[in-house]
Parts: structure tokens; C-alpha cells; sequence
């Protein structure tokens, strides 16, 4: 039970039975009645029966009377009043085990001094490898819902599990990886997750089936760095599991630990890879950075290539009759959203071949209008793009539409639900005359799809 003194505000812990006695205040020696930590006057009043003192006060009166006539009927005074007995209290301070003074806790501040200090042969001793082994599969898998590129991060999970099972590493091999585990823990400057960081505050998150994870708030060591605080998080396996003392901890893991608002920070940083701009004739338009696009997860492997299949056979031939380009362009749209990615990509590796004068690179600017024009009817989206001089295209326009293509991707594709724009009403009045650039555009996209169909019909 955990007690505190009236007098200094000490806290002592004492057992539940000595509730109610007196007791002695380690630091400042007053004795007070020993009650739980937070008890009120007010609480023990209302049960308190009132009757009680007229029989303590007949019960003074009585121990009086006594003590007179023991004194009169005797040559030796006597002393009646019994003395009280104080009961001695545990004057440990408390200790909260998840805190920052929690032995595991201080263990993970103990690993990430060495760290700091360079005493490899410390860390290496405290460290668990097999756990550790295991433990970077585990954390690989998980980090799969936190990249973009799926790609490489199945690589990597992949490798990670074909690795020979830690028991069959002769010694040398298990000493390798260990040593690696303690040289990454040591890595110099701010991008390691310790030595270039002090802790000053942390707990235990979570403790279950012997493993703990403890995070530390830490600071750069190098305070002209100008950088933010953050978090390192310890892992540590007990050796004896769930029964194991504090001295059986050993870590198998410590690496920097990402918030909920920094991994939202990181992402929007990966928005900052789209840039808006205006454009000369006046557009404001968003533009991202041309490169390959993964698929998505559950876009099964089949489907994948089928979708880079018709893409290439798509802009194989520029000469191809205008049926075969309508059947392909028709496959690809009715595919919808998980094609986005095979389309971008194509641009992406098309762009590769392009000088720096994109209009001198005529075919390959033709290739991309072809998949501009399919990109158009999945999404409804028209960008500046165009390969027609007579429609305004410029140097800057086919620059910037092929870029607007990825920035749409970073800006709207996760929240975008695979339905196009059923047409443009603007086209359905013969007489409309438009009267912005954005109605233009919209205007002739619904011409030249009427046009495209017209000509399929007739070659058909």
C-alpha cells in the first residue's frame, strides 16, 4: 500500500495490514495514521459513528481516575499511559515499473550510452542473435504497409526468408551477424537511430510474452544541427521468458521509432515531389516527377502482365490500323485503375529515349499521346498535353502534360475510385462556343473521341 507523510509529503510503501497504524516518516520522523495514498478526511468522516467518542472520552476520563488513585496508594509513582507502538515503513522510493527508471528501461539508456561511448563489446554481449535473426524478418514484413515501393520491399522480405535458419549458421556466420547488428546500433551522425542522439526521457511500450519495447525521446547530440526531437525504440527478449529476472533482458533490436504524425509528415513530404506551376499562356497545373509506378498489391501477377502486354503492343506500331489500336484502347480502359501504373511506367521508360527538345522526338511524343488518350478515359482528366500544333501545343505544354500525368498520380490516385467522367456534356450542344481554356480542352477531348469512333466505325 502506498502511503505519503502529512507533514513532508514523503511516499512510503507499507503492507495492506498496517493500514490505520501510526507510523514514522523516514525523512522527516513525524508520526501520522497510515493511510492509502489519496484517502480524504471527508471519505473516513462519513463512516465514522459519532458515538464512538462519547465512549473515548468515558474511557479518558476512566484512565484519569485510575492514575490518581495509583498515585495516592503508593511511595513510587507509576506510569499508566501505554506507550503507542510506531510501525517501521519501507522507505524504498517507488518505482514505476513501465518508467523511465524501470530496469529495462534503463537497460535500453545503458546500451545506448555504449553506443554512444563506441563499446561494441557491451552491445555484442547484451545481444540476443537468434531473436534478433527472426526479428528482422518480422520487422520487414510489417514495414510493408508503410512504403510506396511494394517492389522492392517484397525483395527484400523475400531474401530475408530464403536466409538459412539460424541454428544451421556455424559459429563464425552467428558472430558475423552479430557484429553487423552492433555496428548498424553504432552508426555515427543523425541518420543512425543512437549515437547521434541522447535520451532524456522514455517507457516501456509494451511487455508481454518476455519481450519488451522500450522508446526513448531523444535529442541530436549536435545541438547546432537545428533538429527536432524524436523517438529510438529498443527491443529486448528475456531469456527465461515471462519468469525472467531484470538481469536476463538482452536486446535484439534498436531503431528509429516513427509517430503517427511523423509518418504523415513523411508522406506529405513525398507529396513535395509535385510541384505547382504556371504555365505561361496562365494554367496552374500540378506536376510530379517522371519515373516507373508499381503496381498495386492486390493487382494479381496475371493481371500485371496483361496490362505491360497490351501497353507495348499498344505503342508497338504507330502505323497500326485504328480497329487494333481501339480494341487495345478499349481492353485498357475497361481494366481501369490497375492499369494506371503499366501506362505511367511506359511513359516513363518511353521519356528515357527523349532528347532535351521533346518536340524533335516525334515518334516517341506520338506513343505517348496514345497512352495520354487512354490515361484520358480511365481518369476524365485532361492535361495540357497535346501533340497538335494547330491545337496550341508548345515544347512547354507537351513537357508539362506529361508531368501533370504523374502529379495527378501522387495528388489523387489513392483516393481515386476508378470511374471516369461519362462524357462532357459541353460537346452534346452544337452551337456551344467555349469560352475558357479549360471548356477548350474539354470541348475538343470530346470531338476527337467522337472523331476516333467515327473513323473506327468506318474502318470496322
Amino acid at each position: 500500500m502506498l502511503i505519503q507523510c502529512t507533514s513532508c509529503g514523503t511516499q512510503a510503501r507499507i503492507p495492506e495490514s498496517k493500514e490505520g497504524s501510526k507510523v514514522r516518516c523516514p525523512n522527516c520522523g513525524h508520526v501520522y495514521v497510515a493511510r492509502p495514498l489519496g484517502a480524504g478526511r471527508g471519505a473516513r468522516a462519513k463512516k465514522e459513528d459519532p458515538t464512538k467518542y462519547v465512549i473515548i472520552g468515558g474511557a479518558v476520563l476512566a484512565g484519569i481516575i485510575v492514575t490518581v488513585i495509583a498515585t495516592r496508594g503508593g511511595d513510587e509513582p507509576t506510569d499508566a499511559t501505554p506507550k503507542e507502538e510506531v510501525a517501521e515503513v519501507d522507505d524504498t522510493p517507488y518505482i514505476d515499473p513501465m518508467g523511465w527508471d524501470a530496469p529495462v528501461v534503463k537497460l535500453a539508456r545503458d546500451m545506448h550510452k555504449a553506443a554512444y561511448q563506441g563499446d561494441d563489446t557491451k552491445l555484442l554481449i547484451k545481444l540476443e542473435g537468434g531473436p534478433a535473426y527472426a526479428y528482422e524478418l518480422e520487422k520487414a514484413i510489417a514495414a510493408t504497409a508503410l512504403v510506396d515501393d511494394m517492389d522492392q520491399t517484397t525483395a527484400l522480405v523475400e531474401t530475408l526468408s530464403a536466409r538459412p535458419g539460424w541454428e544451421t549458421l556455424d559459429e563464425a556466420a552467428q558472430l558475423t551477424y552479430k557484429n553487423e547488428r552492433v555496428a548498424a546500433a553504432m552508426a555515427a551522425g543523425i541518420d543512425g537511430a543512437v549515437t547521434g542522439w541522447k535520451p532524456f526521457d522514455g517507457m516501456v511500450e509494451a511487455m508481454e510474452l518476455g519481450k519488451a519495447v522500450v522508446r526513448l525521446r531523444v535529442q541530436a547530440r549536435d545541438v547546432d544541427a537545428g533538429l527536432e526531437d524524436r523517438w529510438t525504440q529498443w527491443v529486448f527478449v528475456n531469456l527465461d521468458g515471462d519468469g525472467g529476472g531484470d538481469e536476463r533482458w538482452r536486446w535484439i533490436d534498436a531503431d528509429r521509432y516513427l509517430t503517427k504524425e511523423e509518418l504523415a509528415a513523411m508522406r506529405r513530404k513525398r507529396y513535395k515531389k509535385t510541384e505547382k506551376k504556371t504555365l505561361s499562356d496562365g494554367s496552374i497545373v500540378y506536376e510530379g516527377i517522371i519515373r516507373a509506378i508499381p503496381y498495386d498489391d492486390e493487382v494479381p501477377t496475371e493481371m500485371r502482365e496483361k496490362i505491360t502486354a497490351l501497353v507495348d503492343e499498344f505503342v508497338a506500331d504507330l502505323d497500326a490500323p485504328p480497329r487494333v489500336r481501339t480494341r487495345i484502347s478499349n481492353e485498357l480502359v475497361d481494366i481501369g485503375k490497375p492499369a494506371i501504373a503499366g501506362l505511367l511506367t511506359k511513359i516513363a521508360l518511353i521519356m528515357e529515349n527523349v532528347s532535351d527538345d521533346v518536340t524533335e522526338n516525334v515518334d516517341e511524343v506520338n506513343q505517348i499521346f496514345f497512352i495520354h488518350n487512354v490515361l484520358r478515359d480511365i481518369t476524365g482528366i485532361e492535361t495540357t498535353f497535346d501533340v497538335s500544333i494547330e491545337m496550341g501545343a508548345t515544347k512547354e505544354r507537351i513537357e508539362s502534360g506529361i508531368k501533370q500525368w504523374f502529379g495527378w498520380y501522387d495528388r489523387n490516385y489513392r483516393k481515386f475510385d476508378g470511374l471516369a467522367d461519362e462524357g462532357d456534356p459541353l460537346a452534346d450542344d452544337p452551337d456551344f462556343q467555349p469560352q475558357t481554356a479549360e471548356e477548350l480542352r474539354k470541348y475538343n477531348r470530346e470531338l476527337r473521341r467522337q472523331l476516333e469512333e467515327e473513323k473506327a466505325r468506318k474502318d470496322g
